[in-house]
């Protein structure tokens, strides 16, 4: 638990000096418990980083599920921005005055889309550090139809290394959504077996990870995510 929390500190601080965004800063905790409902944690939050994602929440009447879930990794305000951007260019391109904000959403997103795009971040199963490998695992979330691959990874850069202080890069978590087959490395780079691009599985670096509150674990994925894993 310490090594975890050592990396959690260190991921904090390159996230604060690489990202423009402001990011979580949750990895400076000696203790990963946080004596409060998931919920709740995303409400105190003190840079307000979860409140356009508890809006959705809300809207769909997912309190209690956020509460029961054994984890729940977490797409911030910034993702949900991402996606609101990606609708309006979409919307654009048929009418460049139209635009599609918050309001928009929950105007053509009926509760039960609401409910079911926010499921695929549910989890019943408690996802905690000690349980994962570099292979990974899949697991089913609570959106029925769909399983994500969560892997936990040695970090390959050297920016985290400190001579005579930190000699190992830290182990980073990853939230995978696979299209088609896994991606295979080929030239250096990550793709699909098939070659085709629209089938690159969609990896996501989480920023915090190993959050336990009352009712379950919270990892939260980076801000440059997009929201229902919009592509």
């Amino acid at each position: 638990m310490k090594n975890t929390f050592i990396y959690l500190s260190i991921i904090a601080l390159v996230t604060i000096f690489s990202c423009k965004k402001e990011a979580v800063i949750d990895g400076g905790l000696s203790d990963p418990h946080v004596n409060m409902t998931t919920y709740d944690f995303l409400k105190s939050h003190p840079l307000h980083l979860f409140d356009t994602t508890l809006m959705i929440i809300d809207k769909a009447g997912l309190k209690d599920k956020v509460n029961s879930a054994g984890t729940f990794f977490v797409p911030t305000n910034y993702s949900i921005r991402n996606f609101l951007l990606a609708k309006q260019n979409e919307w654009r391109k048929k009418d460049e005055r139209l635009n599609f904000n918050l309001d928009s959403l929950f105007k053509y997103y009926p509760q039960k889309m609401l409910q079911d795009t926010m499921s695929v971040y549910l989890f019943s199963d408690r996802i905690v550090r000690d349980n994962l490998t570099e292979t990974g695992t899949m697991f089913q979330t609570q959106e029925p139809t769909t399983k994500l691959l969560v892997t936990l990874e040695k970090s390959s850069s050297d920016d985290y290394l400190e001579d005579g202080v930190i000699s190992q890069g830290p182990k980073l978590l990853y939230l995978t959504k696979i299209y088609g087959e896994r991606d295979v490395m080929k030239n250096g780079l990550l793709s699909d077996p098939s070659g085709k691009a629209n089938l690159n599985d969609t990896k996501l670096l989480c920023q915090t990870s190993g959050i336990i509150s009352t009712t379950g674990i919270v990892h939260v994925l980076n801000n440059q995510h997009i929201w229902a894993f919009r592509r």
